[in-house]
C-alpha cells in the first residue's frame, strides 16, 4: 500500500501553484489593491508611530486635512490639527570662487 499516491502530489501541486500566484497578484497591485478597497473612504490612518509599549502617535487624513492623534493609556486622546507641509525652497550653492571672500 503507497503512503503517497500520484494524485495526491498532483492536488498538492497544484495547490502550491495557486497560491503562489494568488500571492504574485496581490503583490503586484499592492496599491492599486489598497486604493479599490477603500473605495470613496473620507478619513484614512495615514501612519502610526509607536512612543512606548502603550502610547502612540498617529497620523489621520480628513479630506485633505491631516490631524496628529496623542493617545496615551489611561489619558484621553489629545488631536492637533496639522499644518500643510510647506515647499521646501532649495538653498543656491555659493558662487564659484566666492567661499574665502569676506
Amino acid at each position: 500500500m503507497d503512503v503517497i499516491r500520484p494524485d495526491q502530489i498532483l492536488t498538492l501541486v497544484l495547490f502550491m501553484a495557486v497560491l503562489c500566484l494568488g500571492w504574485l497578484a496581490v503583490k503586484m497591485n499592492r496599491g492599486g489593491l489598497a486604493r479599490r478597497l477603500a473605495g470613496d473612504r473620507r478619513m484614512r490612518l495615514v501612519e502610526v508611530a509607536a512612543l512606548s509599549p502603550t502610547d502612540r502617535a498617529m497620523i489621520l487624513k480628513v479630506d485633505a486635512r491631516e490631524f496628529l492623534i496623542l493617545r496615551c493609556r489611561g489619558e484621553a486622546p489629545v488631536v492637533t490639527a496639522l499644518e500643510p507641509a510647506a515647499t521646501a525652497t532649495p538653498v543656491a550653492a555659493p558662487a564659484a570662487g566666492t567661499e574665502g571672500a569676506a
